[in-house]
């Protein structure tokens, strides 16, 4: 059986959500709330003590980390394959993951927080809120966390976020001009792993990046017209909300 510790809004537990929902997998969900700091939960800490999501378990064996989550998924799950079988083109895909993984993962984060959470984290009682925040394993993270919940996200803090995440657009329209997806001719982990960041572009008033950019724009809506991504991904520009899934 196959089980996922997750967060609706979190771009890394949508990459696997998306990865599950390509290959038909059902699975059972423990939704987080991360604003309500669930992720530091003892019983989510014994799964990863780093208190990341997503965490996926399968058959009890515990896999972390979203990139290394879906290329588990892919060896184990092949029946619905995502990975090219040319090596030249697989390569291409890989580069796509890494990326996501190194460059957008991160620079999502900070627009995230300023538009998402940061406001929650202001409005709830400091001191319970620092107590919390001085549990978060990952120093960076911690820093992050801090700062959102007392002096803030300034516009200057946002700006290398904001133009590597313009530098993501720019990637995607070079590589789209080789073929319809952005390892070439077929779709795969490497759009996967870069849609949940397209779509945060909505939230933090960036989309028009891609409104700007044809083949960017076209892809982005033959991706989210997919039934996988519309069962795995909640409505754009609903970052505000904290369902229950």
């Amino acid at each position: 059986m196959i089980e996922l510790h997750h967060s609706t809004h979190s771009t890394c537990s949508q990459k696997v959500r998306l990865c599950l929902a390509e290959k038909g997998l059902a699975w059972t969900g423990h939704h987080l709330n991360l604003r309500r700091f669930d992720q530091l939960r003892p019983e989510f800490l014994a799964l990863n003590p780093a208190g990341l999501v997503p965490v996926l378990l399968d058959g009890g064996r515990v896999h972390t980390e979203s990139r290394l989550i879906n290329e588990y998924l892919e060896d184990a799950y092949p029946q619905v394959r995502l990975t090219p079988t040319d090596p030249y083109v697989r390569a291409r895909m890989r580069q796509w993951t890494r990326y996501a993984d190194a460059v957008a993962t991160e620079a999502i984060k900070l627009p995230s927080f300023a538009k998402n959470i940061q406001p929650e984290l202001q409005r709830l009682p400091r001191d319970e809120v620092q107590a919390m925040i001085a549990r978060i394993p990952d120093a960076r993270v911690r820093a992050r966390w801090h700062k959102a919940a007392t002096a803030g996200v300034t516009a200057e803090d946002l700006r290398p976020a904001l133009a590597q995440l313009a530098d993501m657009v720019e990637r995607m329209d070079r590589a789209l001009a080789e073929g319809p997806w952005l390892a070439g001719a077929g779709y795969s982990l490497a759009d996967i792993d870069i849609a949940p960041f397209v779509q945060r572009l909505v939230r933090i008033e960036l989309f028009h990046l891609v409104e700007a950019r044809p083949r960017v724009a076209d892809w982005y809506a033959r991706v989210s017209a997919r039934p996988a991504y519309r069962a795995a991904m909640p409505p754009a520009g609903s970052e505000g909300s904290q369902p229950v899934a």
